[in-house]
């Protein structure tokens, strides 16, 4: 965390000063549950907390300071054990403060979103580029209007490259976090059907993604994704609108892109790589799973041309490109099965990338599919769980067990199809549920378990005895 002074802080934000006991601080803390020795604790307010409820906590777990946009019973009684200041709004000082880090440091900025595989674009991306470069990231999904200044306000002066992940679920929230960031090179991964709920239409998705863009200034390298239909309308039209920037394009299936990768084969543990990246040819074998993350590791291998590796940096970087928790994350169990679990996000058309995948994999014993609610998909979620159904119906599964609000239209779905093998279909959670599939899978097995995180469909997986997997933290 980056240490700052009283002078500094208030000269970025315009804070009052109510109280001054110190002058210099450790950082910038915004979670009293964390360590915040001599830092400046800045009381954010949301729909469903308020910080400054919380301030004699803040100064219990060491905070040398207090940053708040009211005043109340807590800052008067605080004002002796430490620094004080008041700001109009808390959470813009923060953005405030962040932006002020992002021109404090050298690094390039770098800055990804996209509907599907944002997070795991930026892992690839810090791996990759990591290999050749001094890279600072944060692990976790640190995406929107606090996470991206708090980090980099972690960031330090001296560092080759800062990847930025930038989520949203409404217009305009990309276009905030651009201003924040001021990116030195931008990428969407894909334009899918995510956040439904708040779009309505994959355009009205695509016109909030494309921000990432359209927000950035000319000197911005812009990186397009050739093969979504989405990016590439967004490709075509920024080869008119910003004709003195640089423009990087990948795709699989188009050789001209200046990343051009391909699947020569794939297994559970890995996928091998054949193509073209900066105009040289190579191959490489990439531990991941999945032919959806050819995906993430173009639009990673593009930003490692667009930050100054050479082709053959990058060949020799994807290797060490791995997933994360809940992210096709191979699990093994203790009675020979195992395992994809990918339930740290879902939407229909990750869904259907992993449906496809399993379609394509042969293994040695069943193959099991267990499946949860999709959220933020609004008035279509019925049908779009239906559709999940026809789709698992037709993919081969031995056993299928779904979990959550549109259990009905999944099951609707999936009898369409003819679908005879065995079904465990429910609202909710049962611990009786978990435990039929620790008894259902043997040696030689393998489950694929995926669903919005706030399924918990880690819940499936304890049961079965896992020898690798631990709780998220």
């Amino acid at each position: 965390m980056r240490a700052m002074d009283l002078q500094t802080i208030v000269k970025v934000t315009g804070a009052k000063i109510l109280s001054q006991k110190e002058t210099h601080f450790a950082g910038i803390g915004t979670d009293t549950r964390a360590q915040l020795q001599g830092q400046l604790f800045i009381a954010l307010k949301g729909e469903a907390f308020d910080a400054h409820n919380f301030l004699d906590k803040a100064v219990e777990s060491g905070a040398a300071g207090l940053m708040v946009h009211e005043e109340n019973a807590h800052t008067e009684k605080l004002q002796d054990k430490a620094t004080i200041l008041l700001v109009p709004d808390t959470l813009k000082a923060l953005q405030k403060l962040g932006n002020w880090a992002r021109h404090e440091s050298s690094a390039r900025i770098v800055g990804i979103t996209g509907s599907n595989g944002k997070t795991t674009t930026k892992e690839f991306t810090a791996a990759l580029v990591g290999s050749a470069m001094d890279v600072h990231y944060n692990k976790g999904s640190f995406n929107n209007h606090w996470g991206v200044p708090f980090t980099l306000l972690q960031l330090p002066p001296k560092k080759d490259v800062a990847i930025i992940e930038m989520g949203m679920n409404h217009a305009g929230e990309i276009t905030e976090l651009v201003h924040i960031a001021e990116p030195d090179v931008v990428v969407c991964t894909m334009v899918g059907r995510a956040h439904m709920e708040f779009f309505g239409t994959i355009e009205k998705v695509a016109e909030a993604k494309e921000e990432i863009y359209e927000a950035s200034g000319d000197q911005t390298v812009r990186i397009y994704n050739l093969d979504n239909t989405q990016t590439h309308n967004m490709y075509v039209k920024a080869r008119e609108k910003f004709p003195k920037a640089r423009i990087l394009t990948f795709s699989s299936e188009d050789p001209r892109a200046d990343v051009h990768l391909m699947i020569s084969s794939m297994n559970m543990n890995e996928i091998s790589i054949k193509g073209s990246i900066g105009g040289e040819a190579g191959t490489a074998r990439v531990q991941v799973f999945g032919a959806q993350n050819l995906t993430n590791l173009m639009a990673a291998a593009s930003v490692g041309l667009a930050v100054g590796m050479t082709p053959a940096q990058v060949w020799a970087g994807l290797p060490a490109c791995k997933t994360n928790w809940g992210r096709n994350q191979l699990v093994h169990l203790k009675s020979g099965a195992q395992m994809i679990f990918d339930a740290y996000n879902a939407n229909p058309d990750s869904m259907k990338a992993l449906i496809d995948n399993m379609k394509l994999l042969t293994v040695p014993g069943r193959k099991v599919g267990v499946f949860g609610q999709m959220r933020e998909l609004g008035s279509a979620s019925a049908n779009l769980h239906e559709e999940l159904g026809t789709w698992v119906g037709q993919a081969g599964f031995d056993k299928v067990y779904f979990i959550g609000d549109d259990a009905e239209a999944f099951a609707k779905g999936l009898n369409s199809t003819g679908y005879k093998n065995l079904a465990l279909i429910e609202k909710d959670y049962k611990d009786s549920s978990g435990q039929d599939l620790a008894g259902f899978l043997k040696a030689g097995d393998i489950a694929v378990v995926k669903a919005s995180r706030g399924t918990k469909l880690e819940r499936f997986v304890f049961p079965c005895e896992p020898l690798d997997f631990a709780e998220k933290q």
